[in-house]
């Protein structure tokens, strides 16, 4: 339900720096979170403005408690050693143009284009850019479109934590950390991004603090001030449970945080220690197995992938007989989308001609396509296809005799892992061919996203495919597994073997150890946490997300974790069924409802989900603001030119 219009009362306007004329009151919208999902939809607000008049004024409250314009996980005070994992050319915050023509025009650089001009030891376009500096872009983003706003659009930042919220007679009511004064808004936008910590547990249910427990986050966000693990590791064994994206930050905050470095000769990373790093750190996980890098970037320019099984079409006519069990009805067009191009890649072009000219003779189903394709593949040598589940836990079933032999296996498995990587993410046959599910994340999503599969199916999913695809797609640069091999080989880094424990045993201590490795437990001094908590409403203790589970506006999803919400644009669907229209969802804690929400960066030249997510929303927040007319450009069709902002401002 719309807000009514009112009157603007003028002590509002003091407090929040509002318009204070007798005009009608501005529609009032805030953002809750200023990553790049809060971003992106500010964006979208002024771009669809900007060539529109309106029927009164908007002002748009862009609130976060860490930093307004690129939130925590961007935030600019973060250490170099701590990198993105999205080469510089693949990421910006200016979308390209909407199927409706609709654009923010004028100076509106990609990232890499920004990174160029302000760095003279830019690396390249296949560079990957610390965290921080990546923020810093955001916050020159966010100074530009500010700087070109639409006449009848305000912003308003606000660096503060909400600590409450609460919907009052047609309205939403936010109350601060601060103290400040309480801010009233018409219409509540939620990009909170990952979770907060849990809630609250009864004193009962605490665990006791014999040892010291930290989660991964935790040393990403206060080790800068101090509220984390002291300067000086020497004589610690430290535990890190996780082997995933957050593993290899850990370490990085573990030995280049200590004054560590790597030198590189012939290749290959060999570690420098300072004396102030770890005695030894053991990491482990499920699966035992690191995740795998991204291979060197030999892709041709331009070269979009096509998929040839796991279509959008196939997609939509399952999902239009109703809730799919993606193990069955998906995931065998999946795999065999993956092992085309591994075929492809291992047959060379004329066998692999040969090979498709006789598949594409076949007429296959989800159960007899891969079958079909094992067969055909036989005569050209190869004994087996792909098998995902494999490539994420090769150590599946596997027992070893002792350490000294996993570790022999382990580091076999990253060594081939770093080979591969060399060879090139477009030419290596298992890294071309892993490289499709990154491809076709958005088509998975729409198989999945929003009630695409059955209760059983989706839960199967988010606790066991997803995780095997996002761990074979997400890798991070070539140069992380070669600093991680440099920490094995001079004895600081200690990877254990599958189903690993962290307990207590007897005392203050913990013991890890693997339930596959014979014989083998190492006692720990602090243990790292590196595991990224899934959102989950029912425990997140964020407090803007407590208040509205709380009001009971906002439930979880079939019980896996994310708020419910509509398809787009997002609103959430309260415990009691009624669609709440004037707050929206985006990104991270709709995870589950919908899927790999992960990724805050916007493919240059490509109208995304990701933009066309926040384009929705920002439709639908300015659609009482605009009359049903056409709009007016420049006289000549073309857009009004924008100023410029300088693009070194955040470096200074």
């Amino acid at each position: 339900m719309t807000a009514p219009i009112r009157k603007m009362p003028l002590d509002a306007a003091d407090d929040w720096g509002l318009p204070n004329d007798d005009m009608l009151a501005p529609e009032r919208i805030a953002i809750v979170g200023t990553g790049p999902r809060g971003l992106s939809v500010i964006e979208r607000m002024a771009s669809k403005l900007a060539e529109r008049r309106t029927l009164r004024p908007l002002v748009v409250h862009a609130i976060d408690d860490v930093e307004v314009g690129c939130g925590r996980i961007w935030r600019t005070d973060q250490p170099d050693w701590l990198i993105m994992n999205t080469r510089c050319k693949n990421a910006t915050m200016f979308p390209g143009t909407a199927g409706d023509g609709a654009r923010f025009p004028g100076y509106r650089p990609t990232f890499m284009e920004w990174w160029r001009q302000i760095d003279g030891n830019f690396p390249g376009p296949s560079g990957f850019a610390p965290r921080g500096l990546y923020g810093k872009y955001l916050k020159f983003v966010l100074d530009l479109i500010e700087l070109n706003l639409p006449d009848q659009m305000h912003l308003h930042r606000v660096r503060d934590r909400v600590v409450g919220v609460t919907e009052l007679a047609g309205e939403y009511v936010l109350e601060f950390e601060s103290g400040r004064a309480a801010l009233h808004v018409d219409r509540l936008i939620v990009c909170t991004g990952y979770p907060h910590g849990e809630k609250e547990k009864p004193a009962a249910q605490s665990t006791p603090p014999s040892t010291r427990h930290i989660t991964a986050f935790d040393v990403l966000e206060t080790f800068q001030s101090g509220l984390s693990l002291p300067a000086d590791l020497s004589g610690r064994v430290i535990g890190v449970r996780g082997l995933g994206l957050s593993f290899y930050d850990v370490l990085s905050e573990l030995t280049i945080g200590r004054g560590g470095r790597y030198v590189y000769r012939e290749g290959k990373a060999h570690y420098v220690p300072s004396g102030r790093e770890p005695k030894r750190i053991v990491a482990g996980s499920r699966s035992g197995f690191p995740l795998p890098v991204r291979g060197k970037d030999d892709r041709p320019a331009n070269r979009a992938y096509v998929p040839h099984f796991f279509t959008t079409s196939r997609v939509a006519g399952i999902r239009a007989e109703g809730p799919a069990c993606f193990r069955s009805r998906y995931l065998p067009w999946i795999t065999a989308e993956v092992n085309l191009v591994y075929l492809e890649k291992a047959l060379g072009p004329d066998r692999y001609g040969q090979f498709r000219e006789t598949l594409g003779t076949i007429d296959v189903t989800s159960e007899t396509v891969l079958p079909v394709m094992t067969e055909l593949a036989r005569p050209y040598g190869v004994a087996r296809l792909l098998d995902l589940e494999i490539c994420a836990a090769p150590f599946k079933d596997l027992s070893f005799g002792s350490q000294a032999d996993f570790r022999q296996a382990v580091v076999a498995l990253i060594r081939e892992d770093v080979a591969r990587a060399e060879a090139g993410e477009f030419t290596d046959p298992v890294k071309a061919a892993l490289d499709v599910l990154r491809h076709i994340r958005p088509i998975i999503r729409q198989a999945v996203d929003l009630g695409g599969l059955t209760r059983a199916s989706h839960h199967d999913f988010i606790t066991n495919i997803a995780r095997t695809i996002a761990f074979l797609s997400t890798g991070p640069s070539l140069m992380r597994a070669k600093q991680l091999m440099a920490l094995i080989e001079c004895g600081i880094l200690e990877i254990l073997g599958p189903s690993v424990n962290f307990r207590q045993e007897s005392g203050p201590a913990l013991v890890a150890s693997s339930e596959r490795v014979k014989d083998f437990k190492v006692e720990i001094d602090t243990l790292i946490d590196a595991y990224v908590a899934a959102p989950d409403v029912d425990l997140d203790g964020n407090p803007v997300i407590r208040s509205l589970a709380d009001a009971r506006i906002f439930k979880n999803f079939m019980g896996v974790g994310g708020v419910e919400v509509t398809r787009k644009p997002f609103h959430p669907v309260a415990v009691d069924g009624e669609v709440k229209d004037r707050i929206h969802v985006l990104g991270i804690p709709t995870e589950s409802a919908r899927w790999f929400l992960h990724v805050g960066v916007i493919e240059p030249g490509v109208w995304d989900e990701f933009v066309d997510d926040a384009d929705a929303i920002a439709t639908t927040a300015i659609r009482n603001l605009v009359p049903c007319e056409p709009e007016t450009g420049a006289p000549d069709g073309g857009p009004r030119p924008l100023g410029h902002a300088m693009p070194g401002k955040y470096l200074s």
